[in-house]
């Protein structure tokens, strides 16, 4: 069970860079020298997600879409948070079961 957590968890990192990411890109919009930046994950052999933050190409269309993609790690974020949660009440009834 504790492969779950460090999914879990794995992805909450993940989320919170691509906030990071995302508010860098809208903090730097009126910024002409501001290189606009993405973050490229990548699946973990033992399970999970990381990833790493590249240089993004300019694109007319980014500042929507950079709000859509901090919208979407916070959601995600709380998605792997709820995992989280979850797999500690399956664990605490194991436990009181057990007892």
């Amino acid at each position: 069970m504790n492969n779950v957590m460090g999914i879990a968890l794995s992805g909450m990192r993940v989320a919170q860079q691509g906030v990071q990411v995302a508010a860098h890109n809208v903090a730097n919009l009126a910024t002409p020298d501001a290189q606009r930046l993405q973050l490229k994950r990548s699946a973990v052999e033992q399970g999970g997600v990381q990833a790493s933050v590249t240089p993004a190409g300019v694109d007319a269309a980014a500042q929507l879409g950079d709000l859509l993609a901090a919208k979407a790690e916070v959601v995600a974020f709380a998605a792997n948070a709820t995992v989280i949660r979850r797999q500690d009440q399956m664990l605490g009834s194991l436990l009181d079961r057990e007892a």
